[in-house]
């Protein structure tokens, strides 16, 4: 009785150094994989904007008042959300790090001086963070410019970089030379009758020669596509992939619920129209989503 008392108590050490490492295993296991794979998917609104202009007789439904920028960044301060970057949403999916509470998104396309000129103080007065993506030629021959129009001139790359620097604006990729329409072509998307390798070609020196100038002129490369006019095909977001690219941004005006790095190459985003109250924009947004 002794004997097979005291082997029964051998046996359990080793059982119970078992579970000991068994449970040590499963913790760090679940510590190694990223938040994202174990939480609901991202709720997440993006907003694009184009330019911001003062004169009433210029605003349309690209350029709005700066007011109603103003007003936006108020009710996002005010109303318990938090913009983030592009960078954080590939590193929540990618390395499982924390987004906050209620997060939003801010976009502008195109890269409008108006963007550095009103813009940029007012996410310095309210704190908050935003995306520029600029049109790469573009900024290069705006550094031709001894002054700049707030409704038609761009954004040089030393006003990109100070931008860039102060960790509020994010810069992405919205192509070097293919903000247009013409010769069949809609933006980066392939024409219909395009030999595949021809457009890879085409589509992988344009975006190469934006991502060169602007690591050239920043130092950092981008990790994004804006898509021109939301315009794309299944072999855009094939090249993009192979790129390297982690996400990509197009025009439809849909709520985002984002479930793992994939859904990040088709990011939604709704145009912020002039003439429309903060609250009721984003009511909108909210209501017409089912949320």
């Amino acid at each position: 009785m002794y004997i097979s008392l005291k082997l029964s108590r051998l046996l359990a050490i080793p059982a119970f150094c078992i579970a000991v490492v068994s449970i040590c295993l499963v913790c760090l296991f679940n510590s190694a994989v990223p938040v994202s794979t174990q939480a609901k998917p991202v709720q997440l609104a993006v907003i694009m904007y184009h330019g911001l202009i003062d004169d009433t007789s210029k605003q349309n439904q690209y350029f709005i008042n700066p007011q109603y920028f103003e007003q936006d960044l108020e009710y996002i301060t005010q109303n318990g959300y938090h913009t983030i970057l592009t960078d954080d949403l590939i590193n929540y999916f990618e390395k499982g790090s924390p987004l906050p509470e209620n997060p939003i998104l801010l976009t502008f396309d195109d890269g409008y001086y108006n963007n550095y000129q009103f813009a940029y103080p007012l996410l310095k007065k309210y704190n908050c963070k935003a995306v520029i993506s600029p049109i790469g030629i573009s900024a290069d021959e705006a550094e031709n410019d001894t002054v700049q129009n707030a409704f038609y001139s761009q954004c040089k790359w030393s006003q990109l970089k100070e931008m860039h620097d102060s960790g509020l604006v994010e810069i992405q990729n919205h192509t070097y030379h293919l903000h247009h329409i013409g010769n069949g072509r809609n933006g980066a998307k392939n024409n219909p009758d395009e030999d595949f390798n021809s457009y890879k070609n085409m589509l992988t020196a344009d975006l190469e020669k934006f991502n060169t100038r602007m690591h050239d002129e920043l130092g950092t490369y981008p990790n994004a596509v804006v898509f021109p006019f939301g315009s794309f095909s299944s072999d855009t977001l094939k090249i993009v992939k192979e790129m390297n690219f982690k996400a990509a941004f197009d025009c439809e005006e849909k709520l985002n619920f984002l479930s793992s790095k994939d859904d990040l190459f088709r990011i939604h985003r709704f145009l912020r129209p002039n003439n429309m109250s903060s609250k009721d924009f984003f009511d909108n947004i909210y209501k017409e989503s089912g949320v």
